[in-house]
């Protein structure tokens, strides 16, 4: 029996080897850095005092910021206004029109959004005031800072960088940026019903996504550039129940609330089943190799060990999202008395799908885990499937990671599904390879102040992010 082990785990190791540690040698690409001028980050800077806000039904009180913000863009960046052409909307998102060379290539869309979530709330908690653009020790301060103002300043800085050194795109290129993305998009979505009315077909579309982890994955030291090639589908569920109201001194069985809470409970013990392979296996495919010999050999054998893999990414959070399709309780409502038994119990359900998983598997999967006809389940709001996946093979993807080898040198690149929504969903109809990736290097620690207290920017990271932006358009010249 130790001789066929022994054998058996020699096949294993002569197939990872065989497999990996040839694709492990990538050429390190030298690039000529970029200087950028203190204005670029006095751009930013002034870009995050505008209160430029987006809640749902309030856009219109902060229709005052969005248009001195959009007067800004435009003193800003002067040579970006005059030579792209404007496309006007209803809404504040701005669309912008770069005519390439070359009229046979099919155009580029890159995508950042002008909103920014409240912070109001959170004031006293900050070091600095939300919306003041402070710089401390290197850092620039500030709501919008990672999510997503960075982006959009450092689409706009490399455009001014690259007309002024008279740089032409071949292929002629879009910019969108949505006035509403933390809510609902509708102001990306009417831009993408207007280029599907127009029939306009992209070969590459790029909007906010992960960036380049420092420390995401401990078990490999080198930095790891996530291209998004994917993101979730999103569906939201009411559970409902109602029961007779009373006294809270004689009350029955089973409460709305608990009843309901069961149900909850039930959805929490029993997810949606687990699935290492497309998307979760190219990435780890790519990100093996750095890892030690024995990791090798599980990942590169998954079909052997996909159970094992799939116990251990079920652990964290992060990496669970990546293999199911997962569902949330975000919402609770029940109750108005303490002495009165509540007739009726709500709760709200937020799923998000991976690709093969779909809307349609929702409610089956719900009578089935609940188990219990008092409890009615609607669907609530929006309900949209995975998005398709982009080709590694692509256009954008190819000039992404030859950007990011050079900016981000010694990082590996790796293909991920984004496990949240971006204004990109709209626009499904419009380009087969939609890829979601911000040119910013982050830890762990820093994922906490999205959308949280001290959302911050180190000066010299976006300045890479406006480097990376400007290799990228020069990069799109060359496939």
């Amino acid at each position: 029996m130790k001789f066929y082990c022994s054998i058996l785990f020699l096949l294993f190791a002569i197939n990872t080897q065989a497999q990996f540690f040839r694709k492990k040698k990538k050429k390190t690409i030298q690039y000529e850095n970029i200087i950028i001028s203190d204005s670029a980050t006095q751009h930013l800077v002034n870009a995050i005092q505008f209160e430029t806000v987006s809640k749902r039904d309030s856009l219109t009180f902060y229709n005052t910021e969005f248009k001195k913000f959009k007067a800004f863009l435009k003193a800003t960046y002067p040579l970006v206004f005059e030579t792209c052409t404007e496309i006007p909307f209803n809404s504040h998102s701005i669309l912008l029109k770069w005519e390439g060379m070359n009229p046979e290539l099919k155009p580029a869309l890159f995508m950042a959004h002008q909103d920014v979530v409240p912070a109001k709330h959170q004031k006293n908690k900050w070091q600095f005031p939300p919306f003041g653009g402070v710089i401390k020790d290197g850092n620039i301060y500030g709501r919008g800072t990672l999510d997503d103002k960075s982006s959009l300043i450092g689409l706009l800085e490399a455009a001014e960088y690259a007309l002024k050194n008279n740089f032409e795109p071949q292929r002629t290129t879009y910019f969108v940026f949505g006035d509403d993305e933390e809510t609902y998009g509708n102001g990306a979505k009417e831009i993408a019903d207007w280029f599907i009315k127009n029939k306009i077909e992209f070969e590459l579309i790029l909007d906010e996504g992960p960036g380049v982890g420092m420390d995401i994955i401990p078990e490999v030291p080198k930095p790891i550039a996530f291209i998004g090639i994917a993101e979730k589908g999103y569906a939201t569920v009411e559970l409902t129940v109602n029961q007779e109201s009373g006294h809270s001194s004689m009350p029955s069985k089973h409460t709305a609330i608990g009843i309901l809470s069961q149900a909850i409970a039930n959805i929490e013990n029993k997810p949606f089943r687990a699935h290492y392979h497309g998307l979760a296996k190219k990435m780890f495919d790519e990100i093996a190799p750095e890892m030690d010999f024995s990791k090798k050999i599980i990942f590169k054998n998954s079909w052997l060990f996909s159970g094992m893999i799939k116990k251990e990414l079920s652990k964290k959070y992060s990496t669970n999202a990546l293999i199911r399709t997962t569902a949330a309780t975000t919402m609770f409502s029940s109750g108005e008395s303490e002495n009165v038994l509540p007739h009726k119990a709500s709760a709200t359900i937020n799923f998000r799908l991976i690709p093969g998983d779909s809307i349609k598997d929702i409610m089956p999967y719900l009578k089935k885990v609940i188990n219990n006809p008092k409890v009615k389940v609607s669907f609530k709001g929006e309900a949209v499937n995975a998005s398709p996946i982009a080709k590694k093979k692509s256009v954008g993807y190819r000039a992404l990671e030859k950007s990011c080898n050079e900016i981000f040198p010694k990082t590996i690149v790796a293909p991920v599904l984004v496990i949240g929504s971006t204004d990109s969903r709209h626009f499904n109809l419009t380009c087969n390879n939609i890829l979601r990736f911000i040119p910013m290097r982050f830890k762990n620690a820093d994922l906490e102040h999205i959308h949280g207290f001290d959302e911050h920017v180190e000066i010299e990271n976006y300045h890479n992010m406006i480097r990376f932006y400007i290799r990228l358009f020069q990069n799109l010249n060359d496939f």
